[in-house]
């Protein structure tokens, strides 16, 4: 529930929104707010002095508040209860309960492939998305061991594109290698659809995926990954944009530090901890099933 009370002068109120940290989500809304309050001075003012109105700022601020309330329908659900967005709203006195939330746990941990098989784990990075990127991936047997690893880079990309080169680049070396019977493991889900429906809606990623689908044959299994569980590969891709070079590795102990200690706690099965933070359902029944459907760890709300 909205409601409007100036408790703050408005010298103070533009030094707390300047002054404020807000997300990269909220700074726009916040630009926005300050631009309309503005306006709606410049009317009051203009009203004033040609029209004879009287000028008041009661009547500017219930003006701005309505418009608040109108903008607030309109965020997305996901964010617009964030504690971020509230703190901005309450920056004009407009006070809003944030959304509850309810923390979640999940162990992800990298499994090895079957006897016989080998897995490659692949993931691109990009800084800025577009922006500087690379790419990275590693190829183990069942127990663990290196065959290869490396590491790219790709000048300027999204993460999108930066991750499908990961896999080309991966997959070009096992055809160098004449590896077959590949598991592609990536965390771009994306992506992972992308290959798993041989189809690919994106024109950017055209020239990228008939090179994919040349080596198309030699992959049995296509799974999504979370990072967590991706770890190896994705310190090999930020080793790729931060060396700006192409490099191959054979034995992991020529691995970046980042990455050999990565693929250590990997293939010992050391799991990681993803944290997830989801809304709270609105009725405690609700709470309860989406609690035993998680399958998961609740750490708090």
């Amino acid at each position: 529930m909205l409601s409007y009370r100036p408790t703050r002068p408005p010298l103070e109120v533009f030094r707390r929104v300047f002054d404020s940290p807000t997300s990269v989500k909220v700074c726009p809304f916040i630009r926005i707010s300050i631009a309309y309050m503005l306006w709606e001075i410049w009317k009051g003012r203009n009203s004033s002095r040609y029209a004879g109105q009287v000028m008041r700022a009661t009547e500017i601020m219930r003006h701005v508040t309505q418009w608040l309330r109108s903008t607030h329908s309109l965020v997305p659900n996901k964010t617009k209860r964030s504690r971020s967005v509230c703190e901005a709203f309450g920056l004009w006195g407009l006070h809003i309960i944030p959304t509850q939330t309810w923390t979640t746990v999940r162990s992800i941990r990298w499994t090895p492939p079957r006897a016989g098989q080998w897995k490659l784990n692949v993931d691109g990075a990009s800084q800025g998305n577009p922006g500087s990127s690379g790419g990275g991936g590693i190829l183990r047997d069942s127990t663990g061991c290196i065959l290869f690893a490396f590491s790219n880079f790709y000048n300027i990309q999204t993460n999108t594109v930066a991750e499908a080169m990961a896999i080309r680049d991966g997959l070009f070396l096992c055809e160098e290698q004449n590896i077959t019977n590949i598991v592609l493991e990536s965390d771009s889900k994306v992506l992972v659809d992308m290959l798993r429906a041989d189809s690919c809606p994106h024109w950017r990623l055209k020239n990228i995926w008939a090179d994919i689908m040349r080596c198309r044959g030699r992959i049995t299994t296509i799974t999504h990954q979370f990072r967590e569980g991706n770890k190896t590969a994705d310190a090999l891709a930020a080793h790729g944009v931060r060396s700006r070079r192409r490099t191959v590795f054979s034995f992991w102990q020529d691995m970046p530090l980042e990455a050999r200690g990565a693929h250590r706690l990997e293939r010992l099965g050391i799991p990681s901890l993803r944290i997830h933070r989801t809304p709270l359902p609105a009725s405690p029944r609700q709470w309860r099933i989406a609690w035993r459907r998680s399958g998961v760890v609740t750490i708090g709300r």
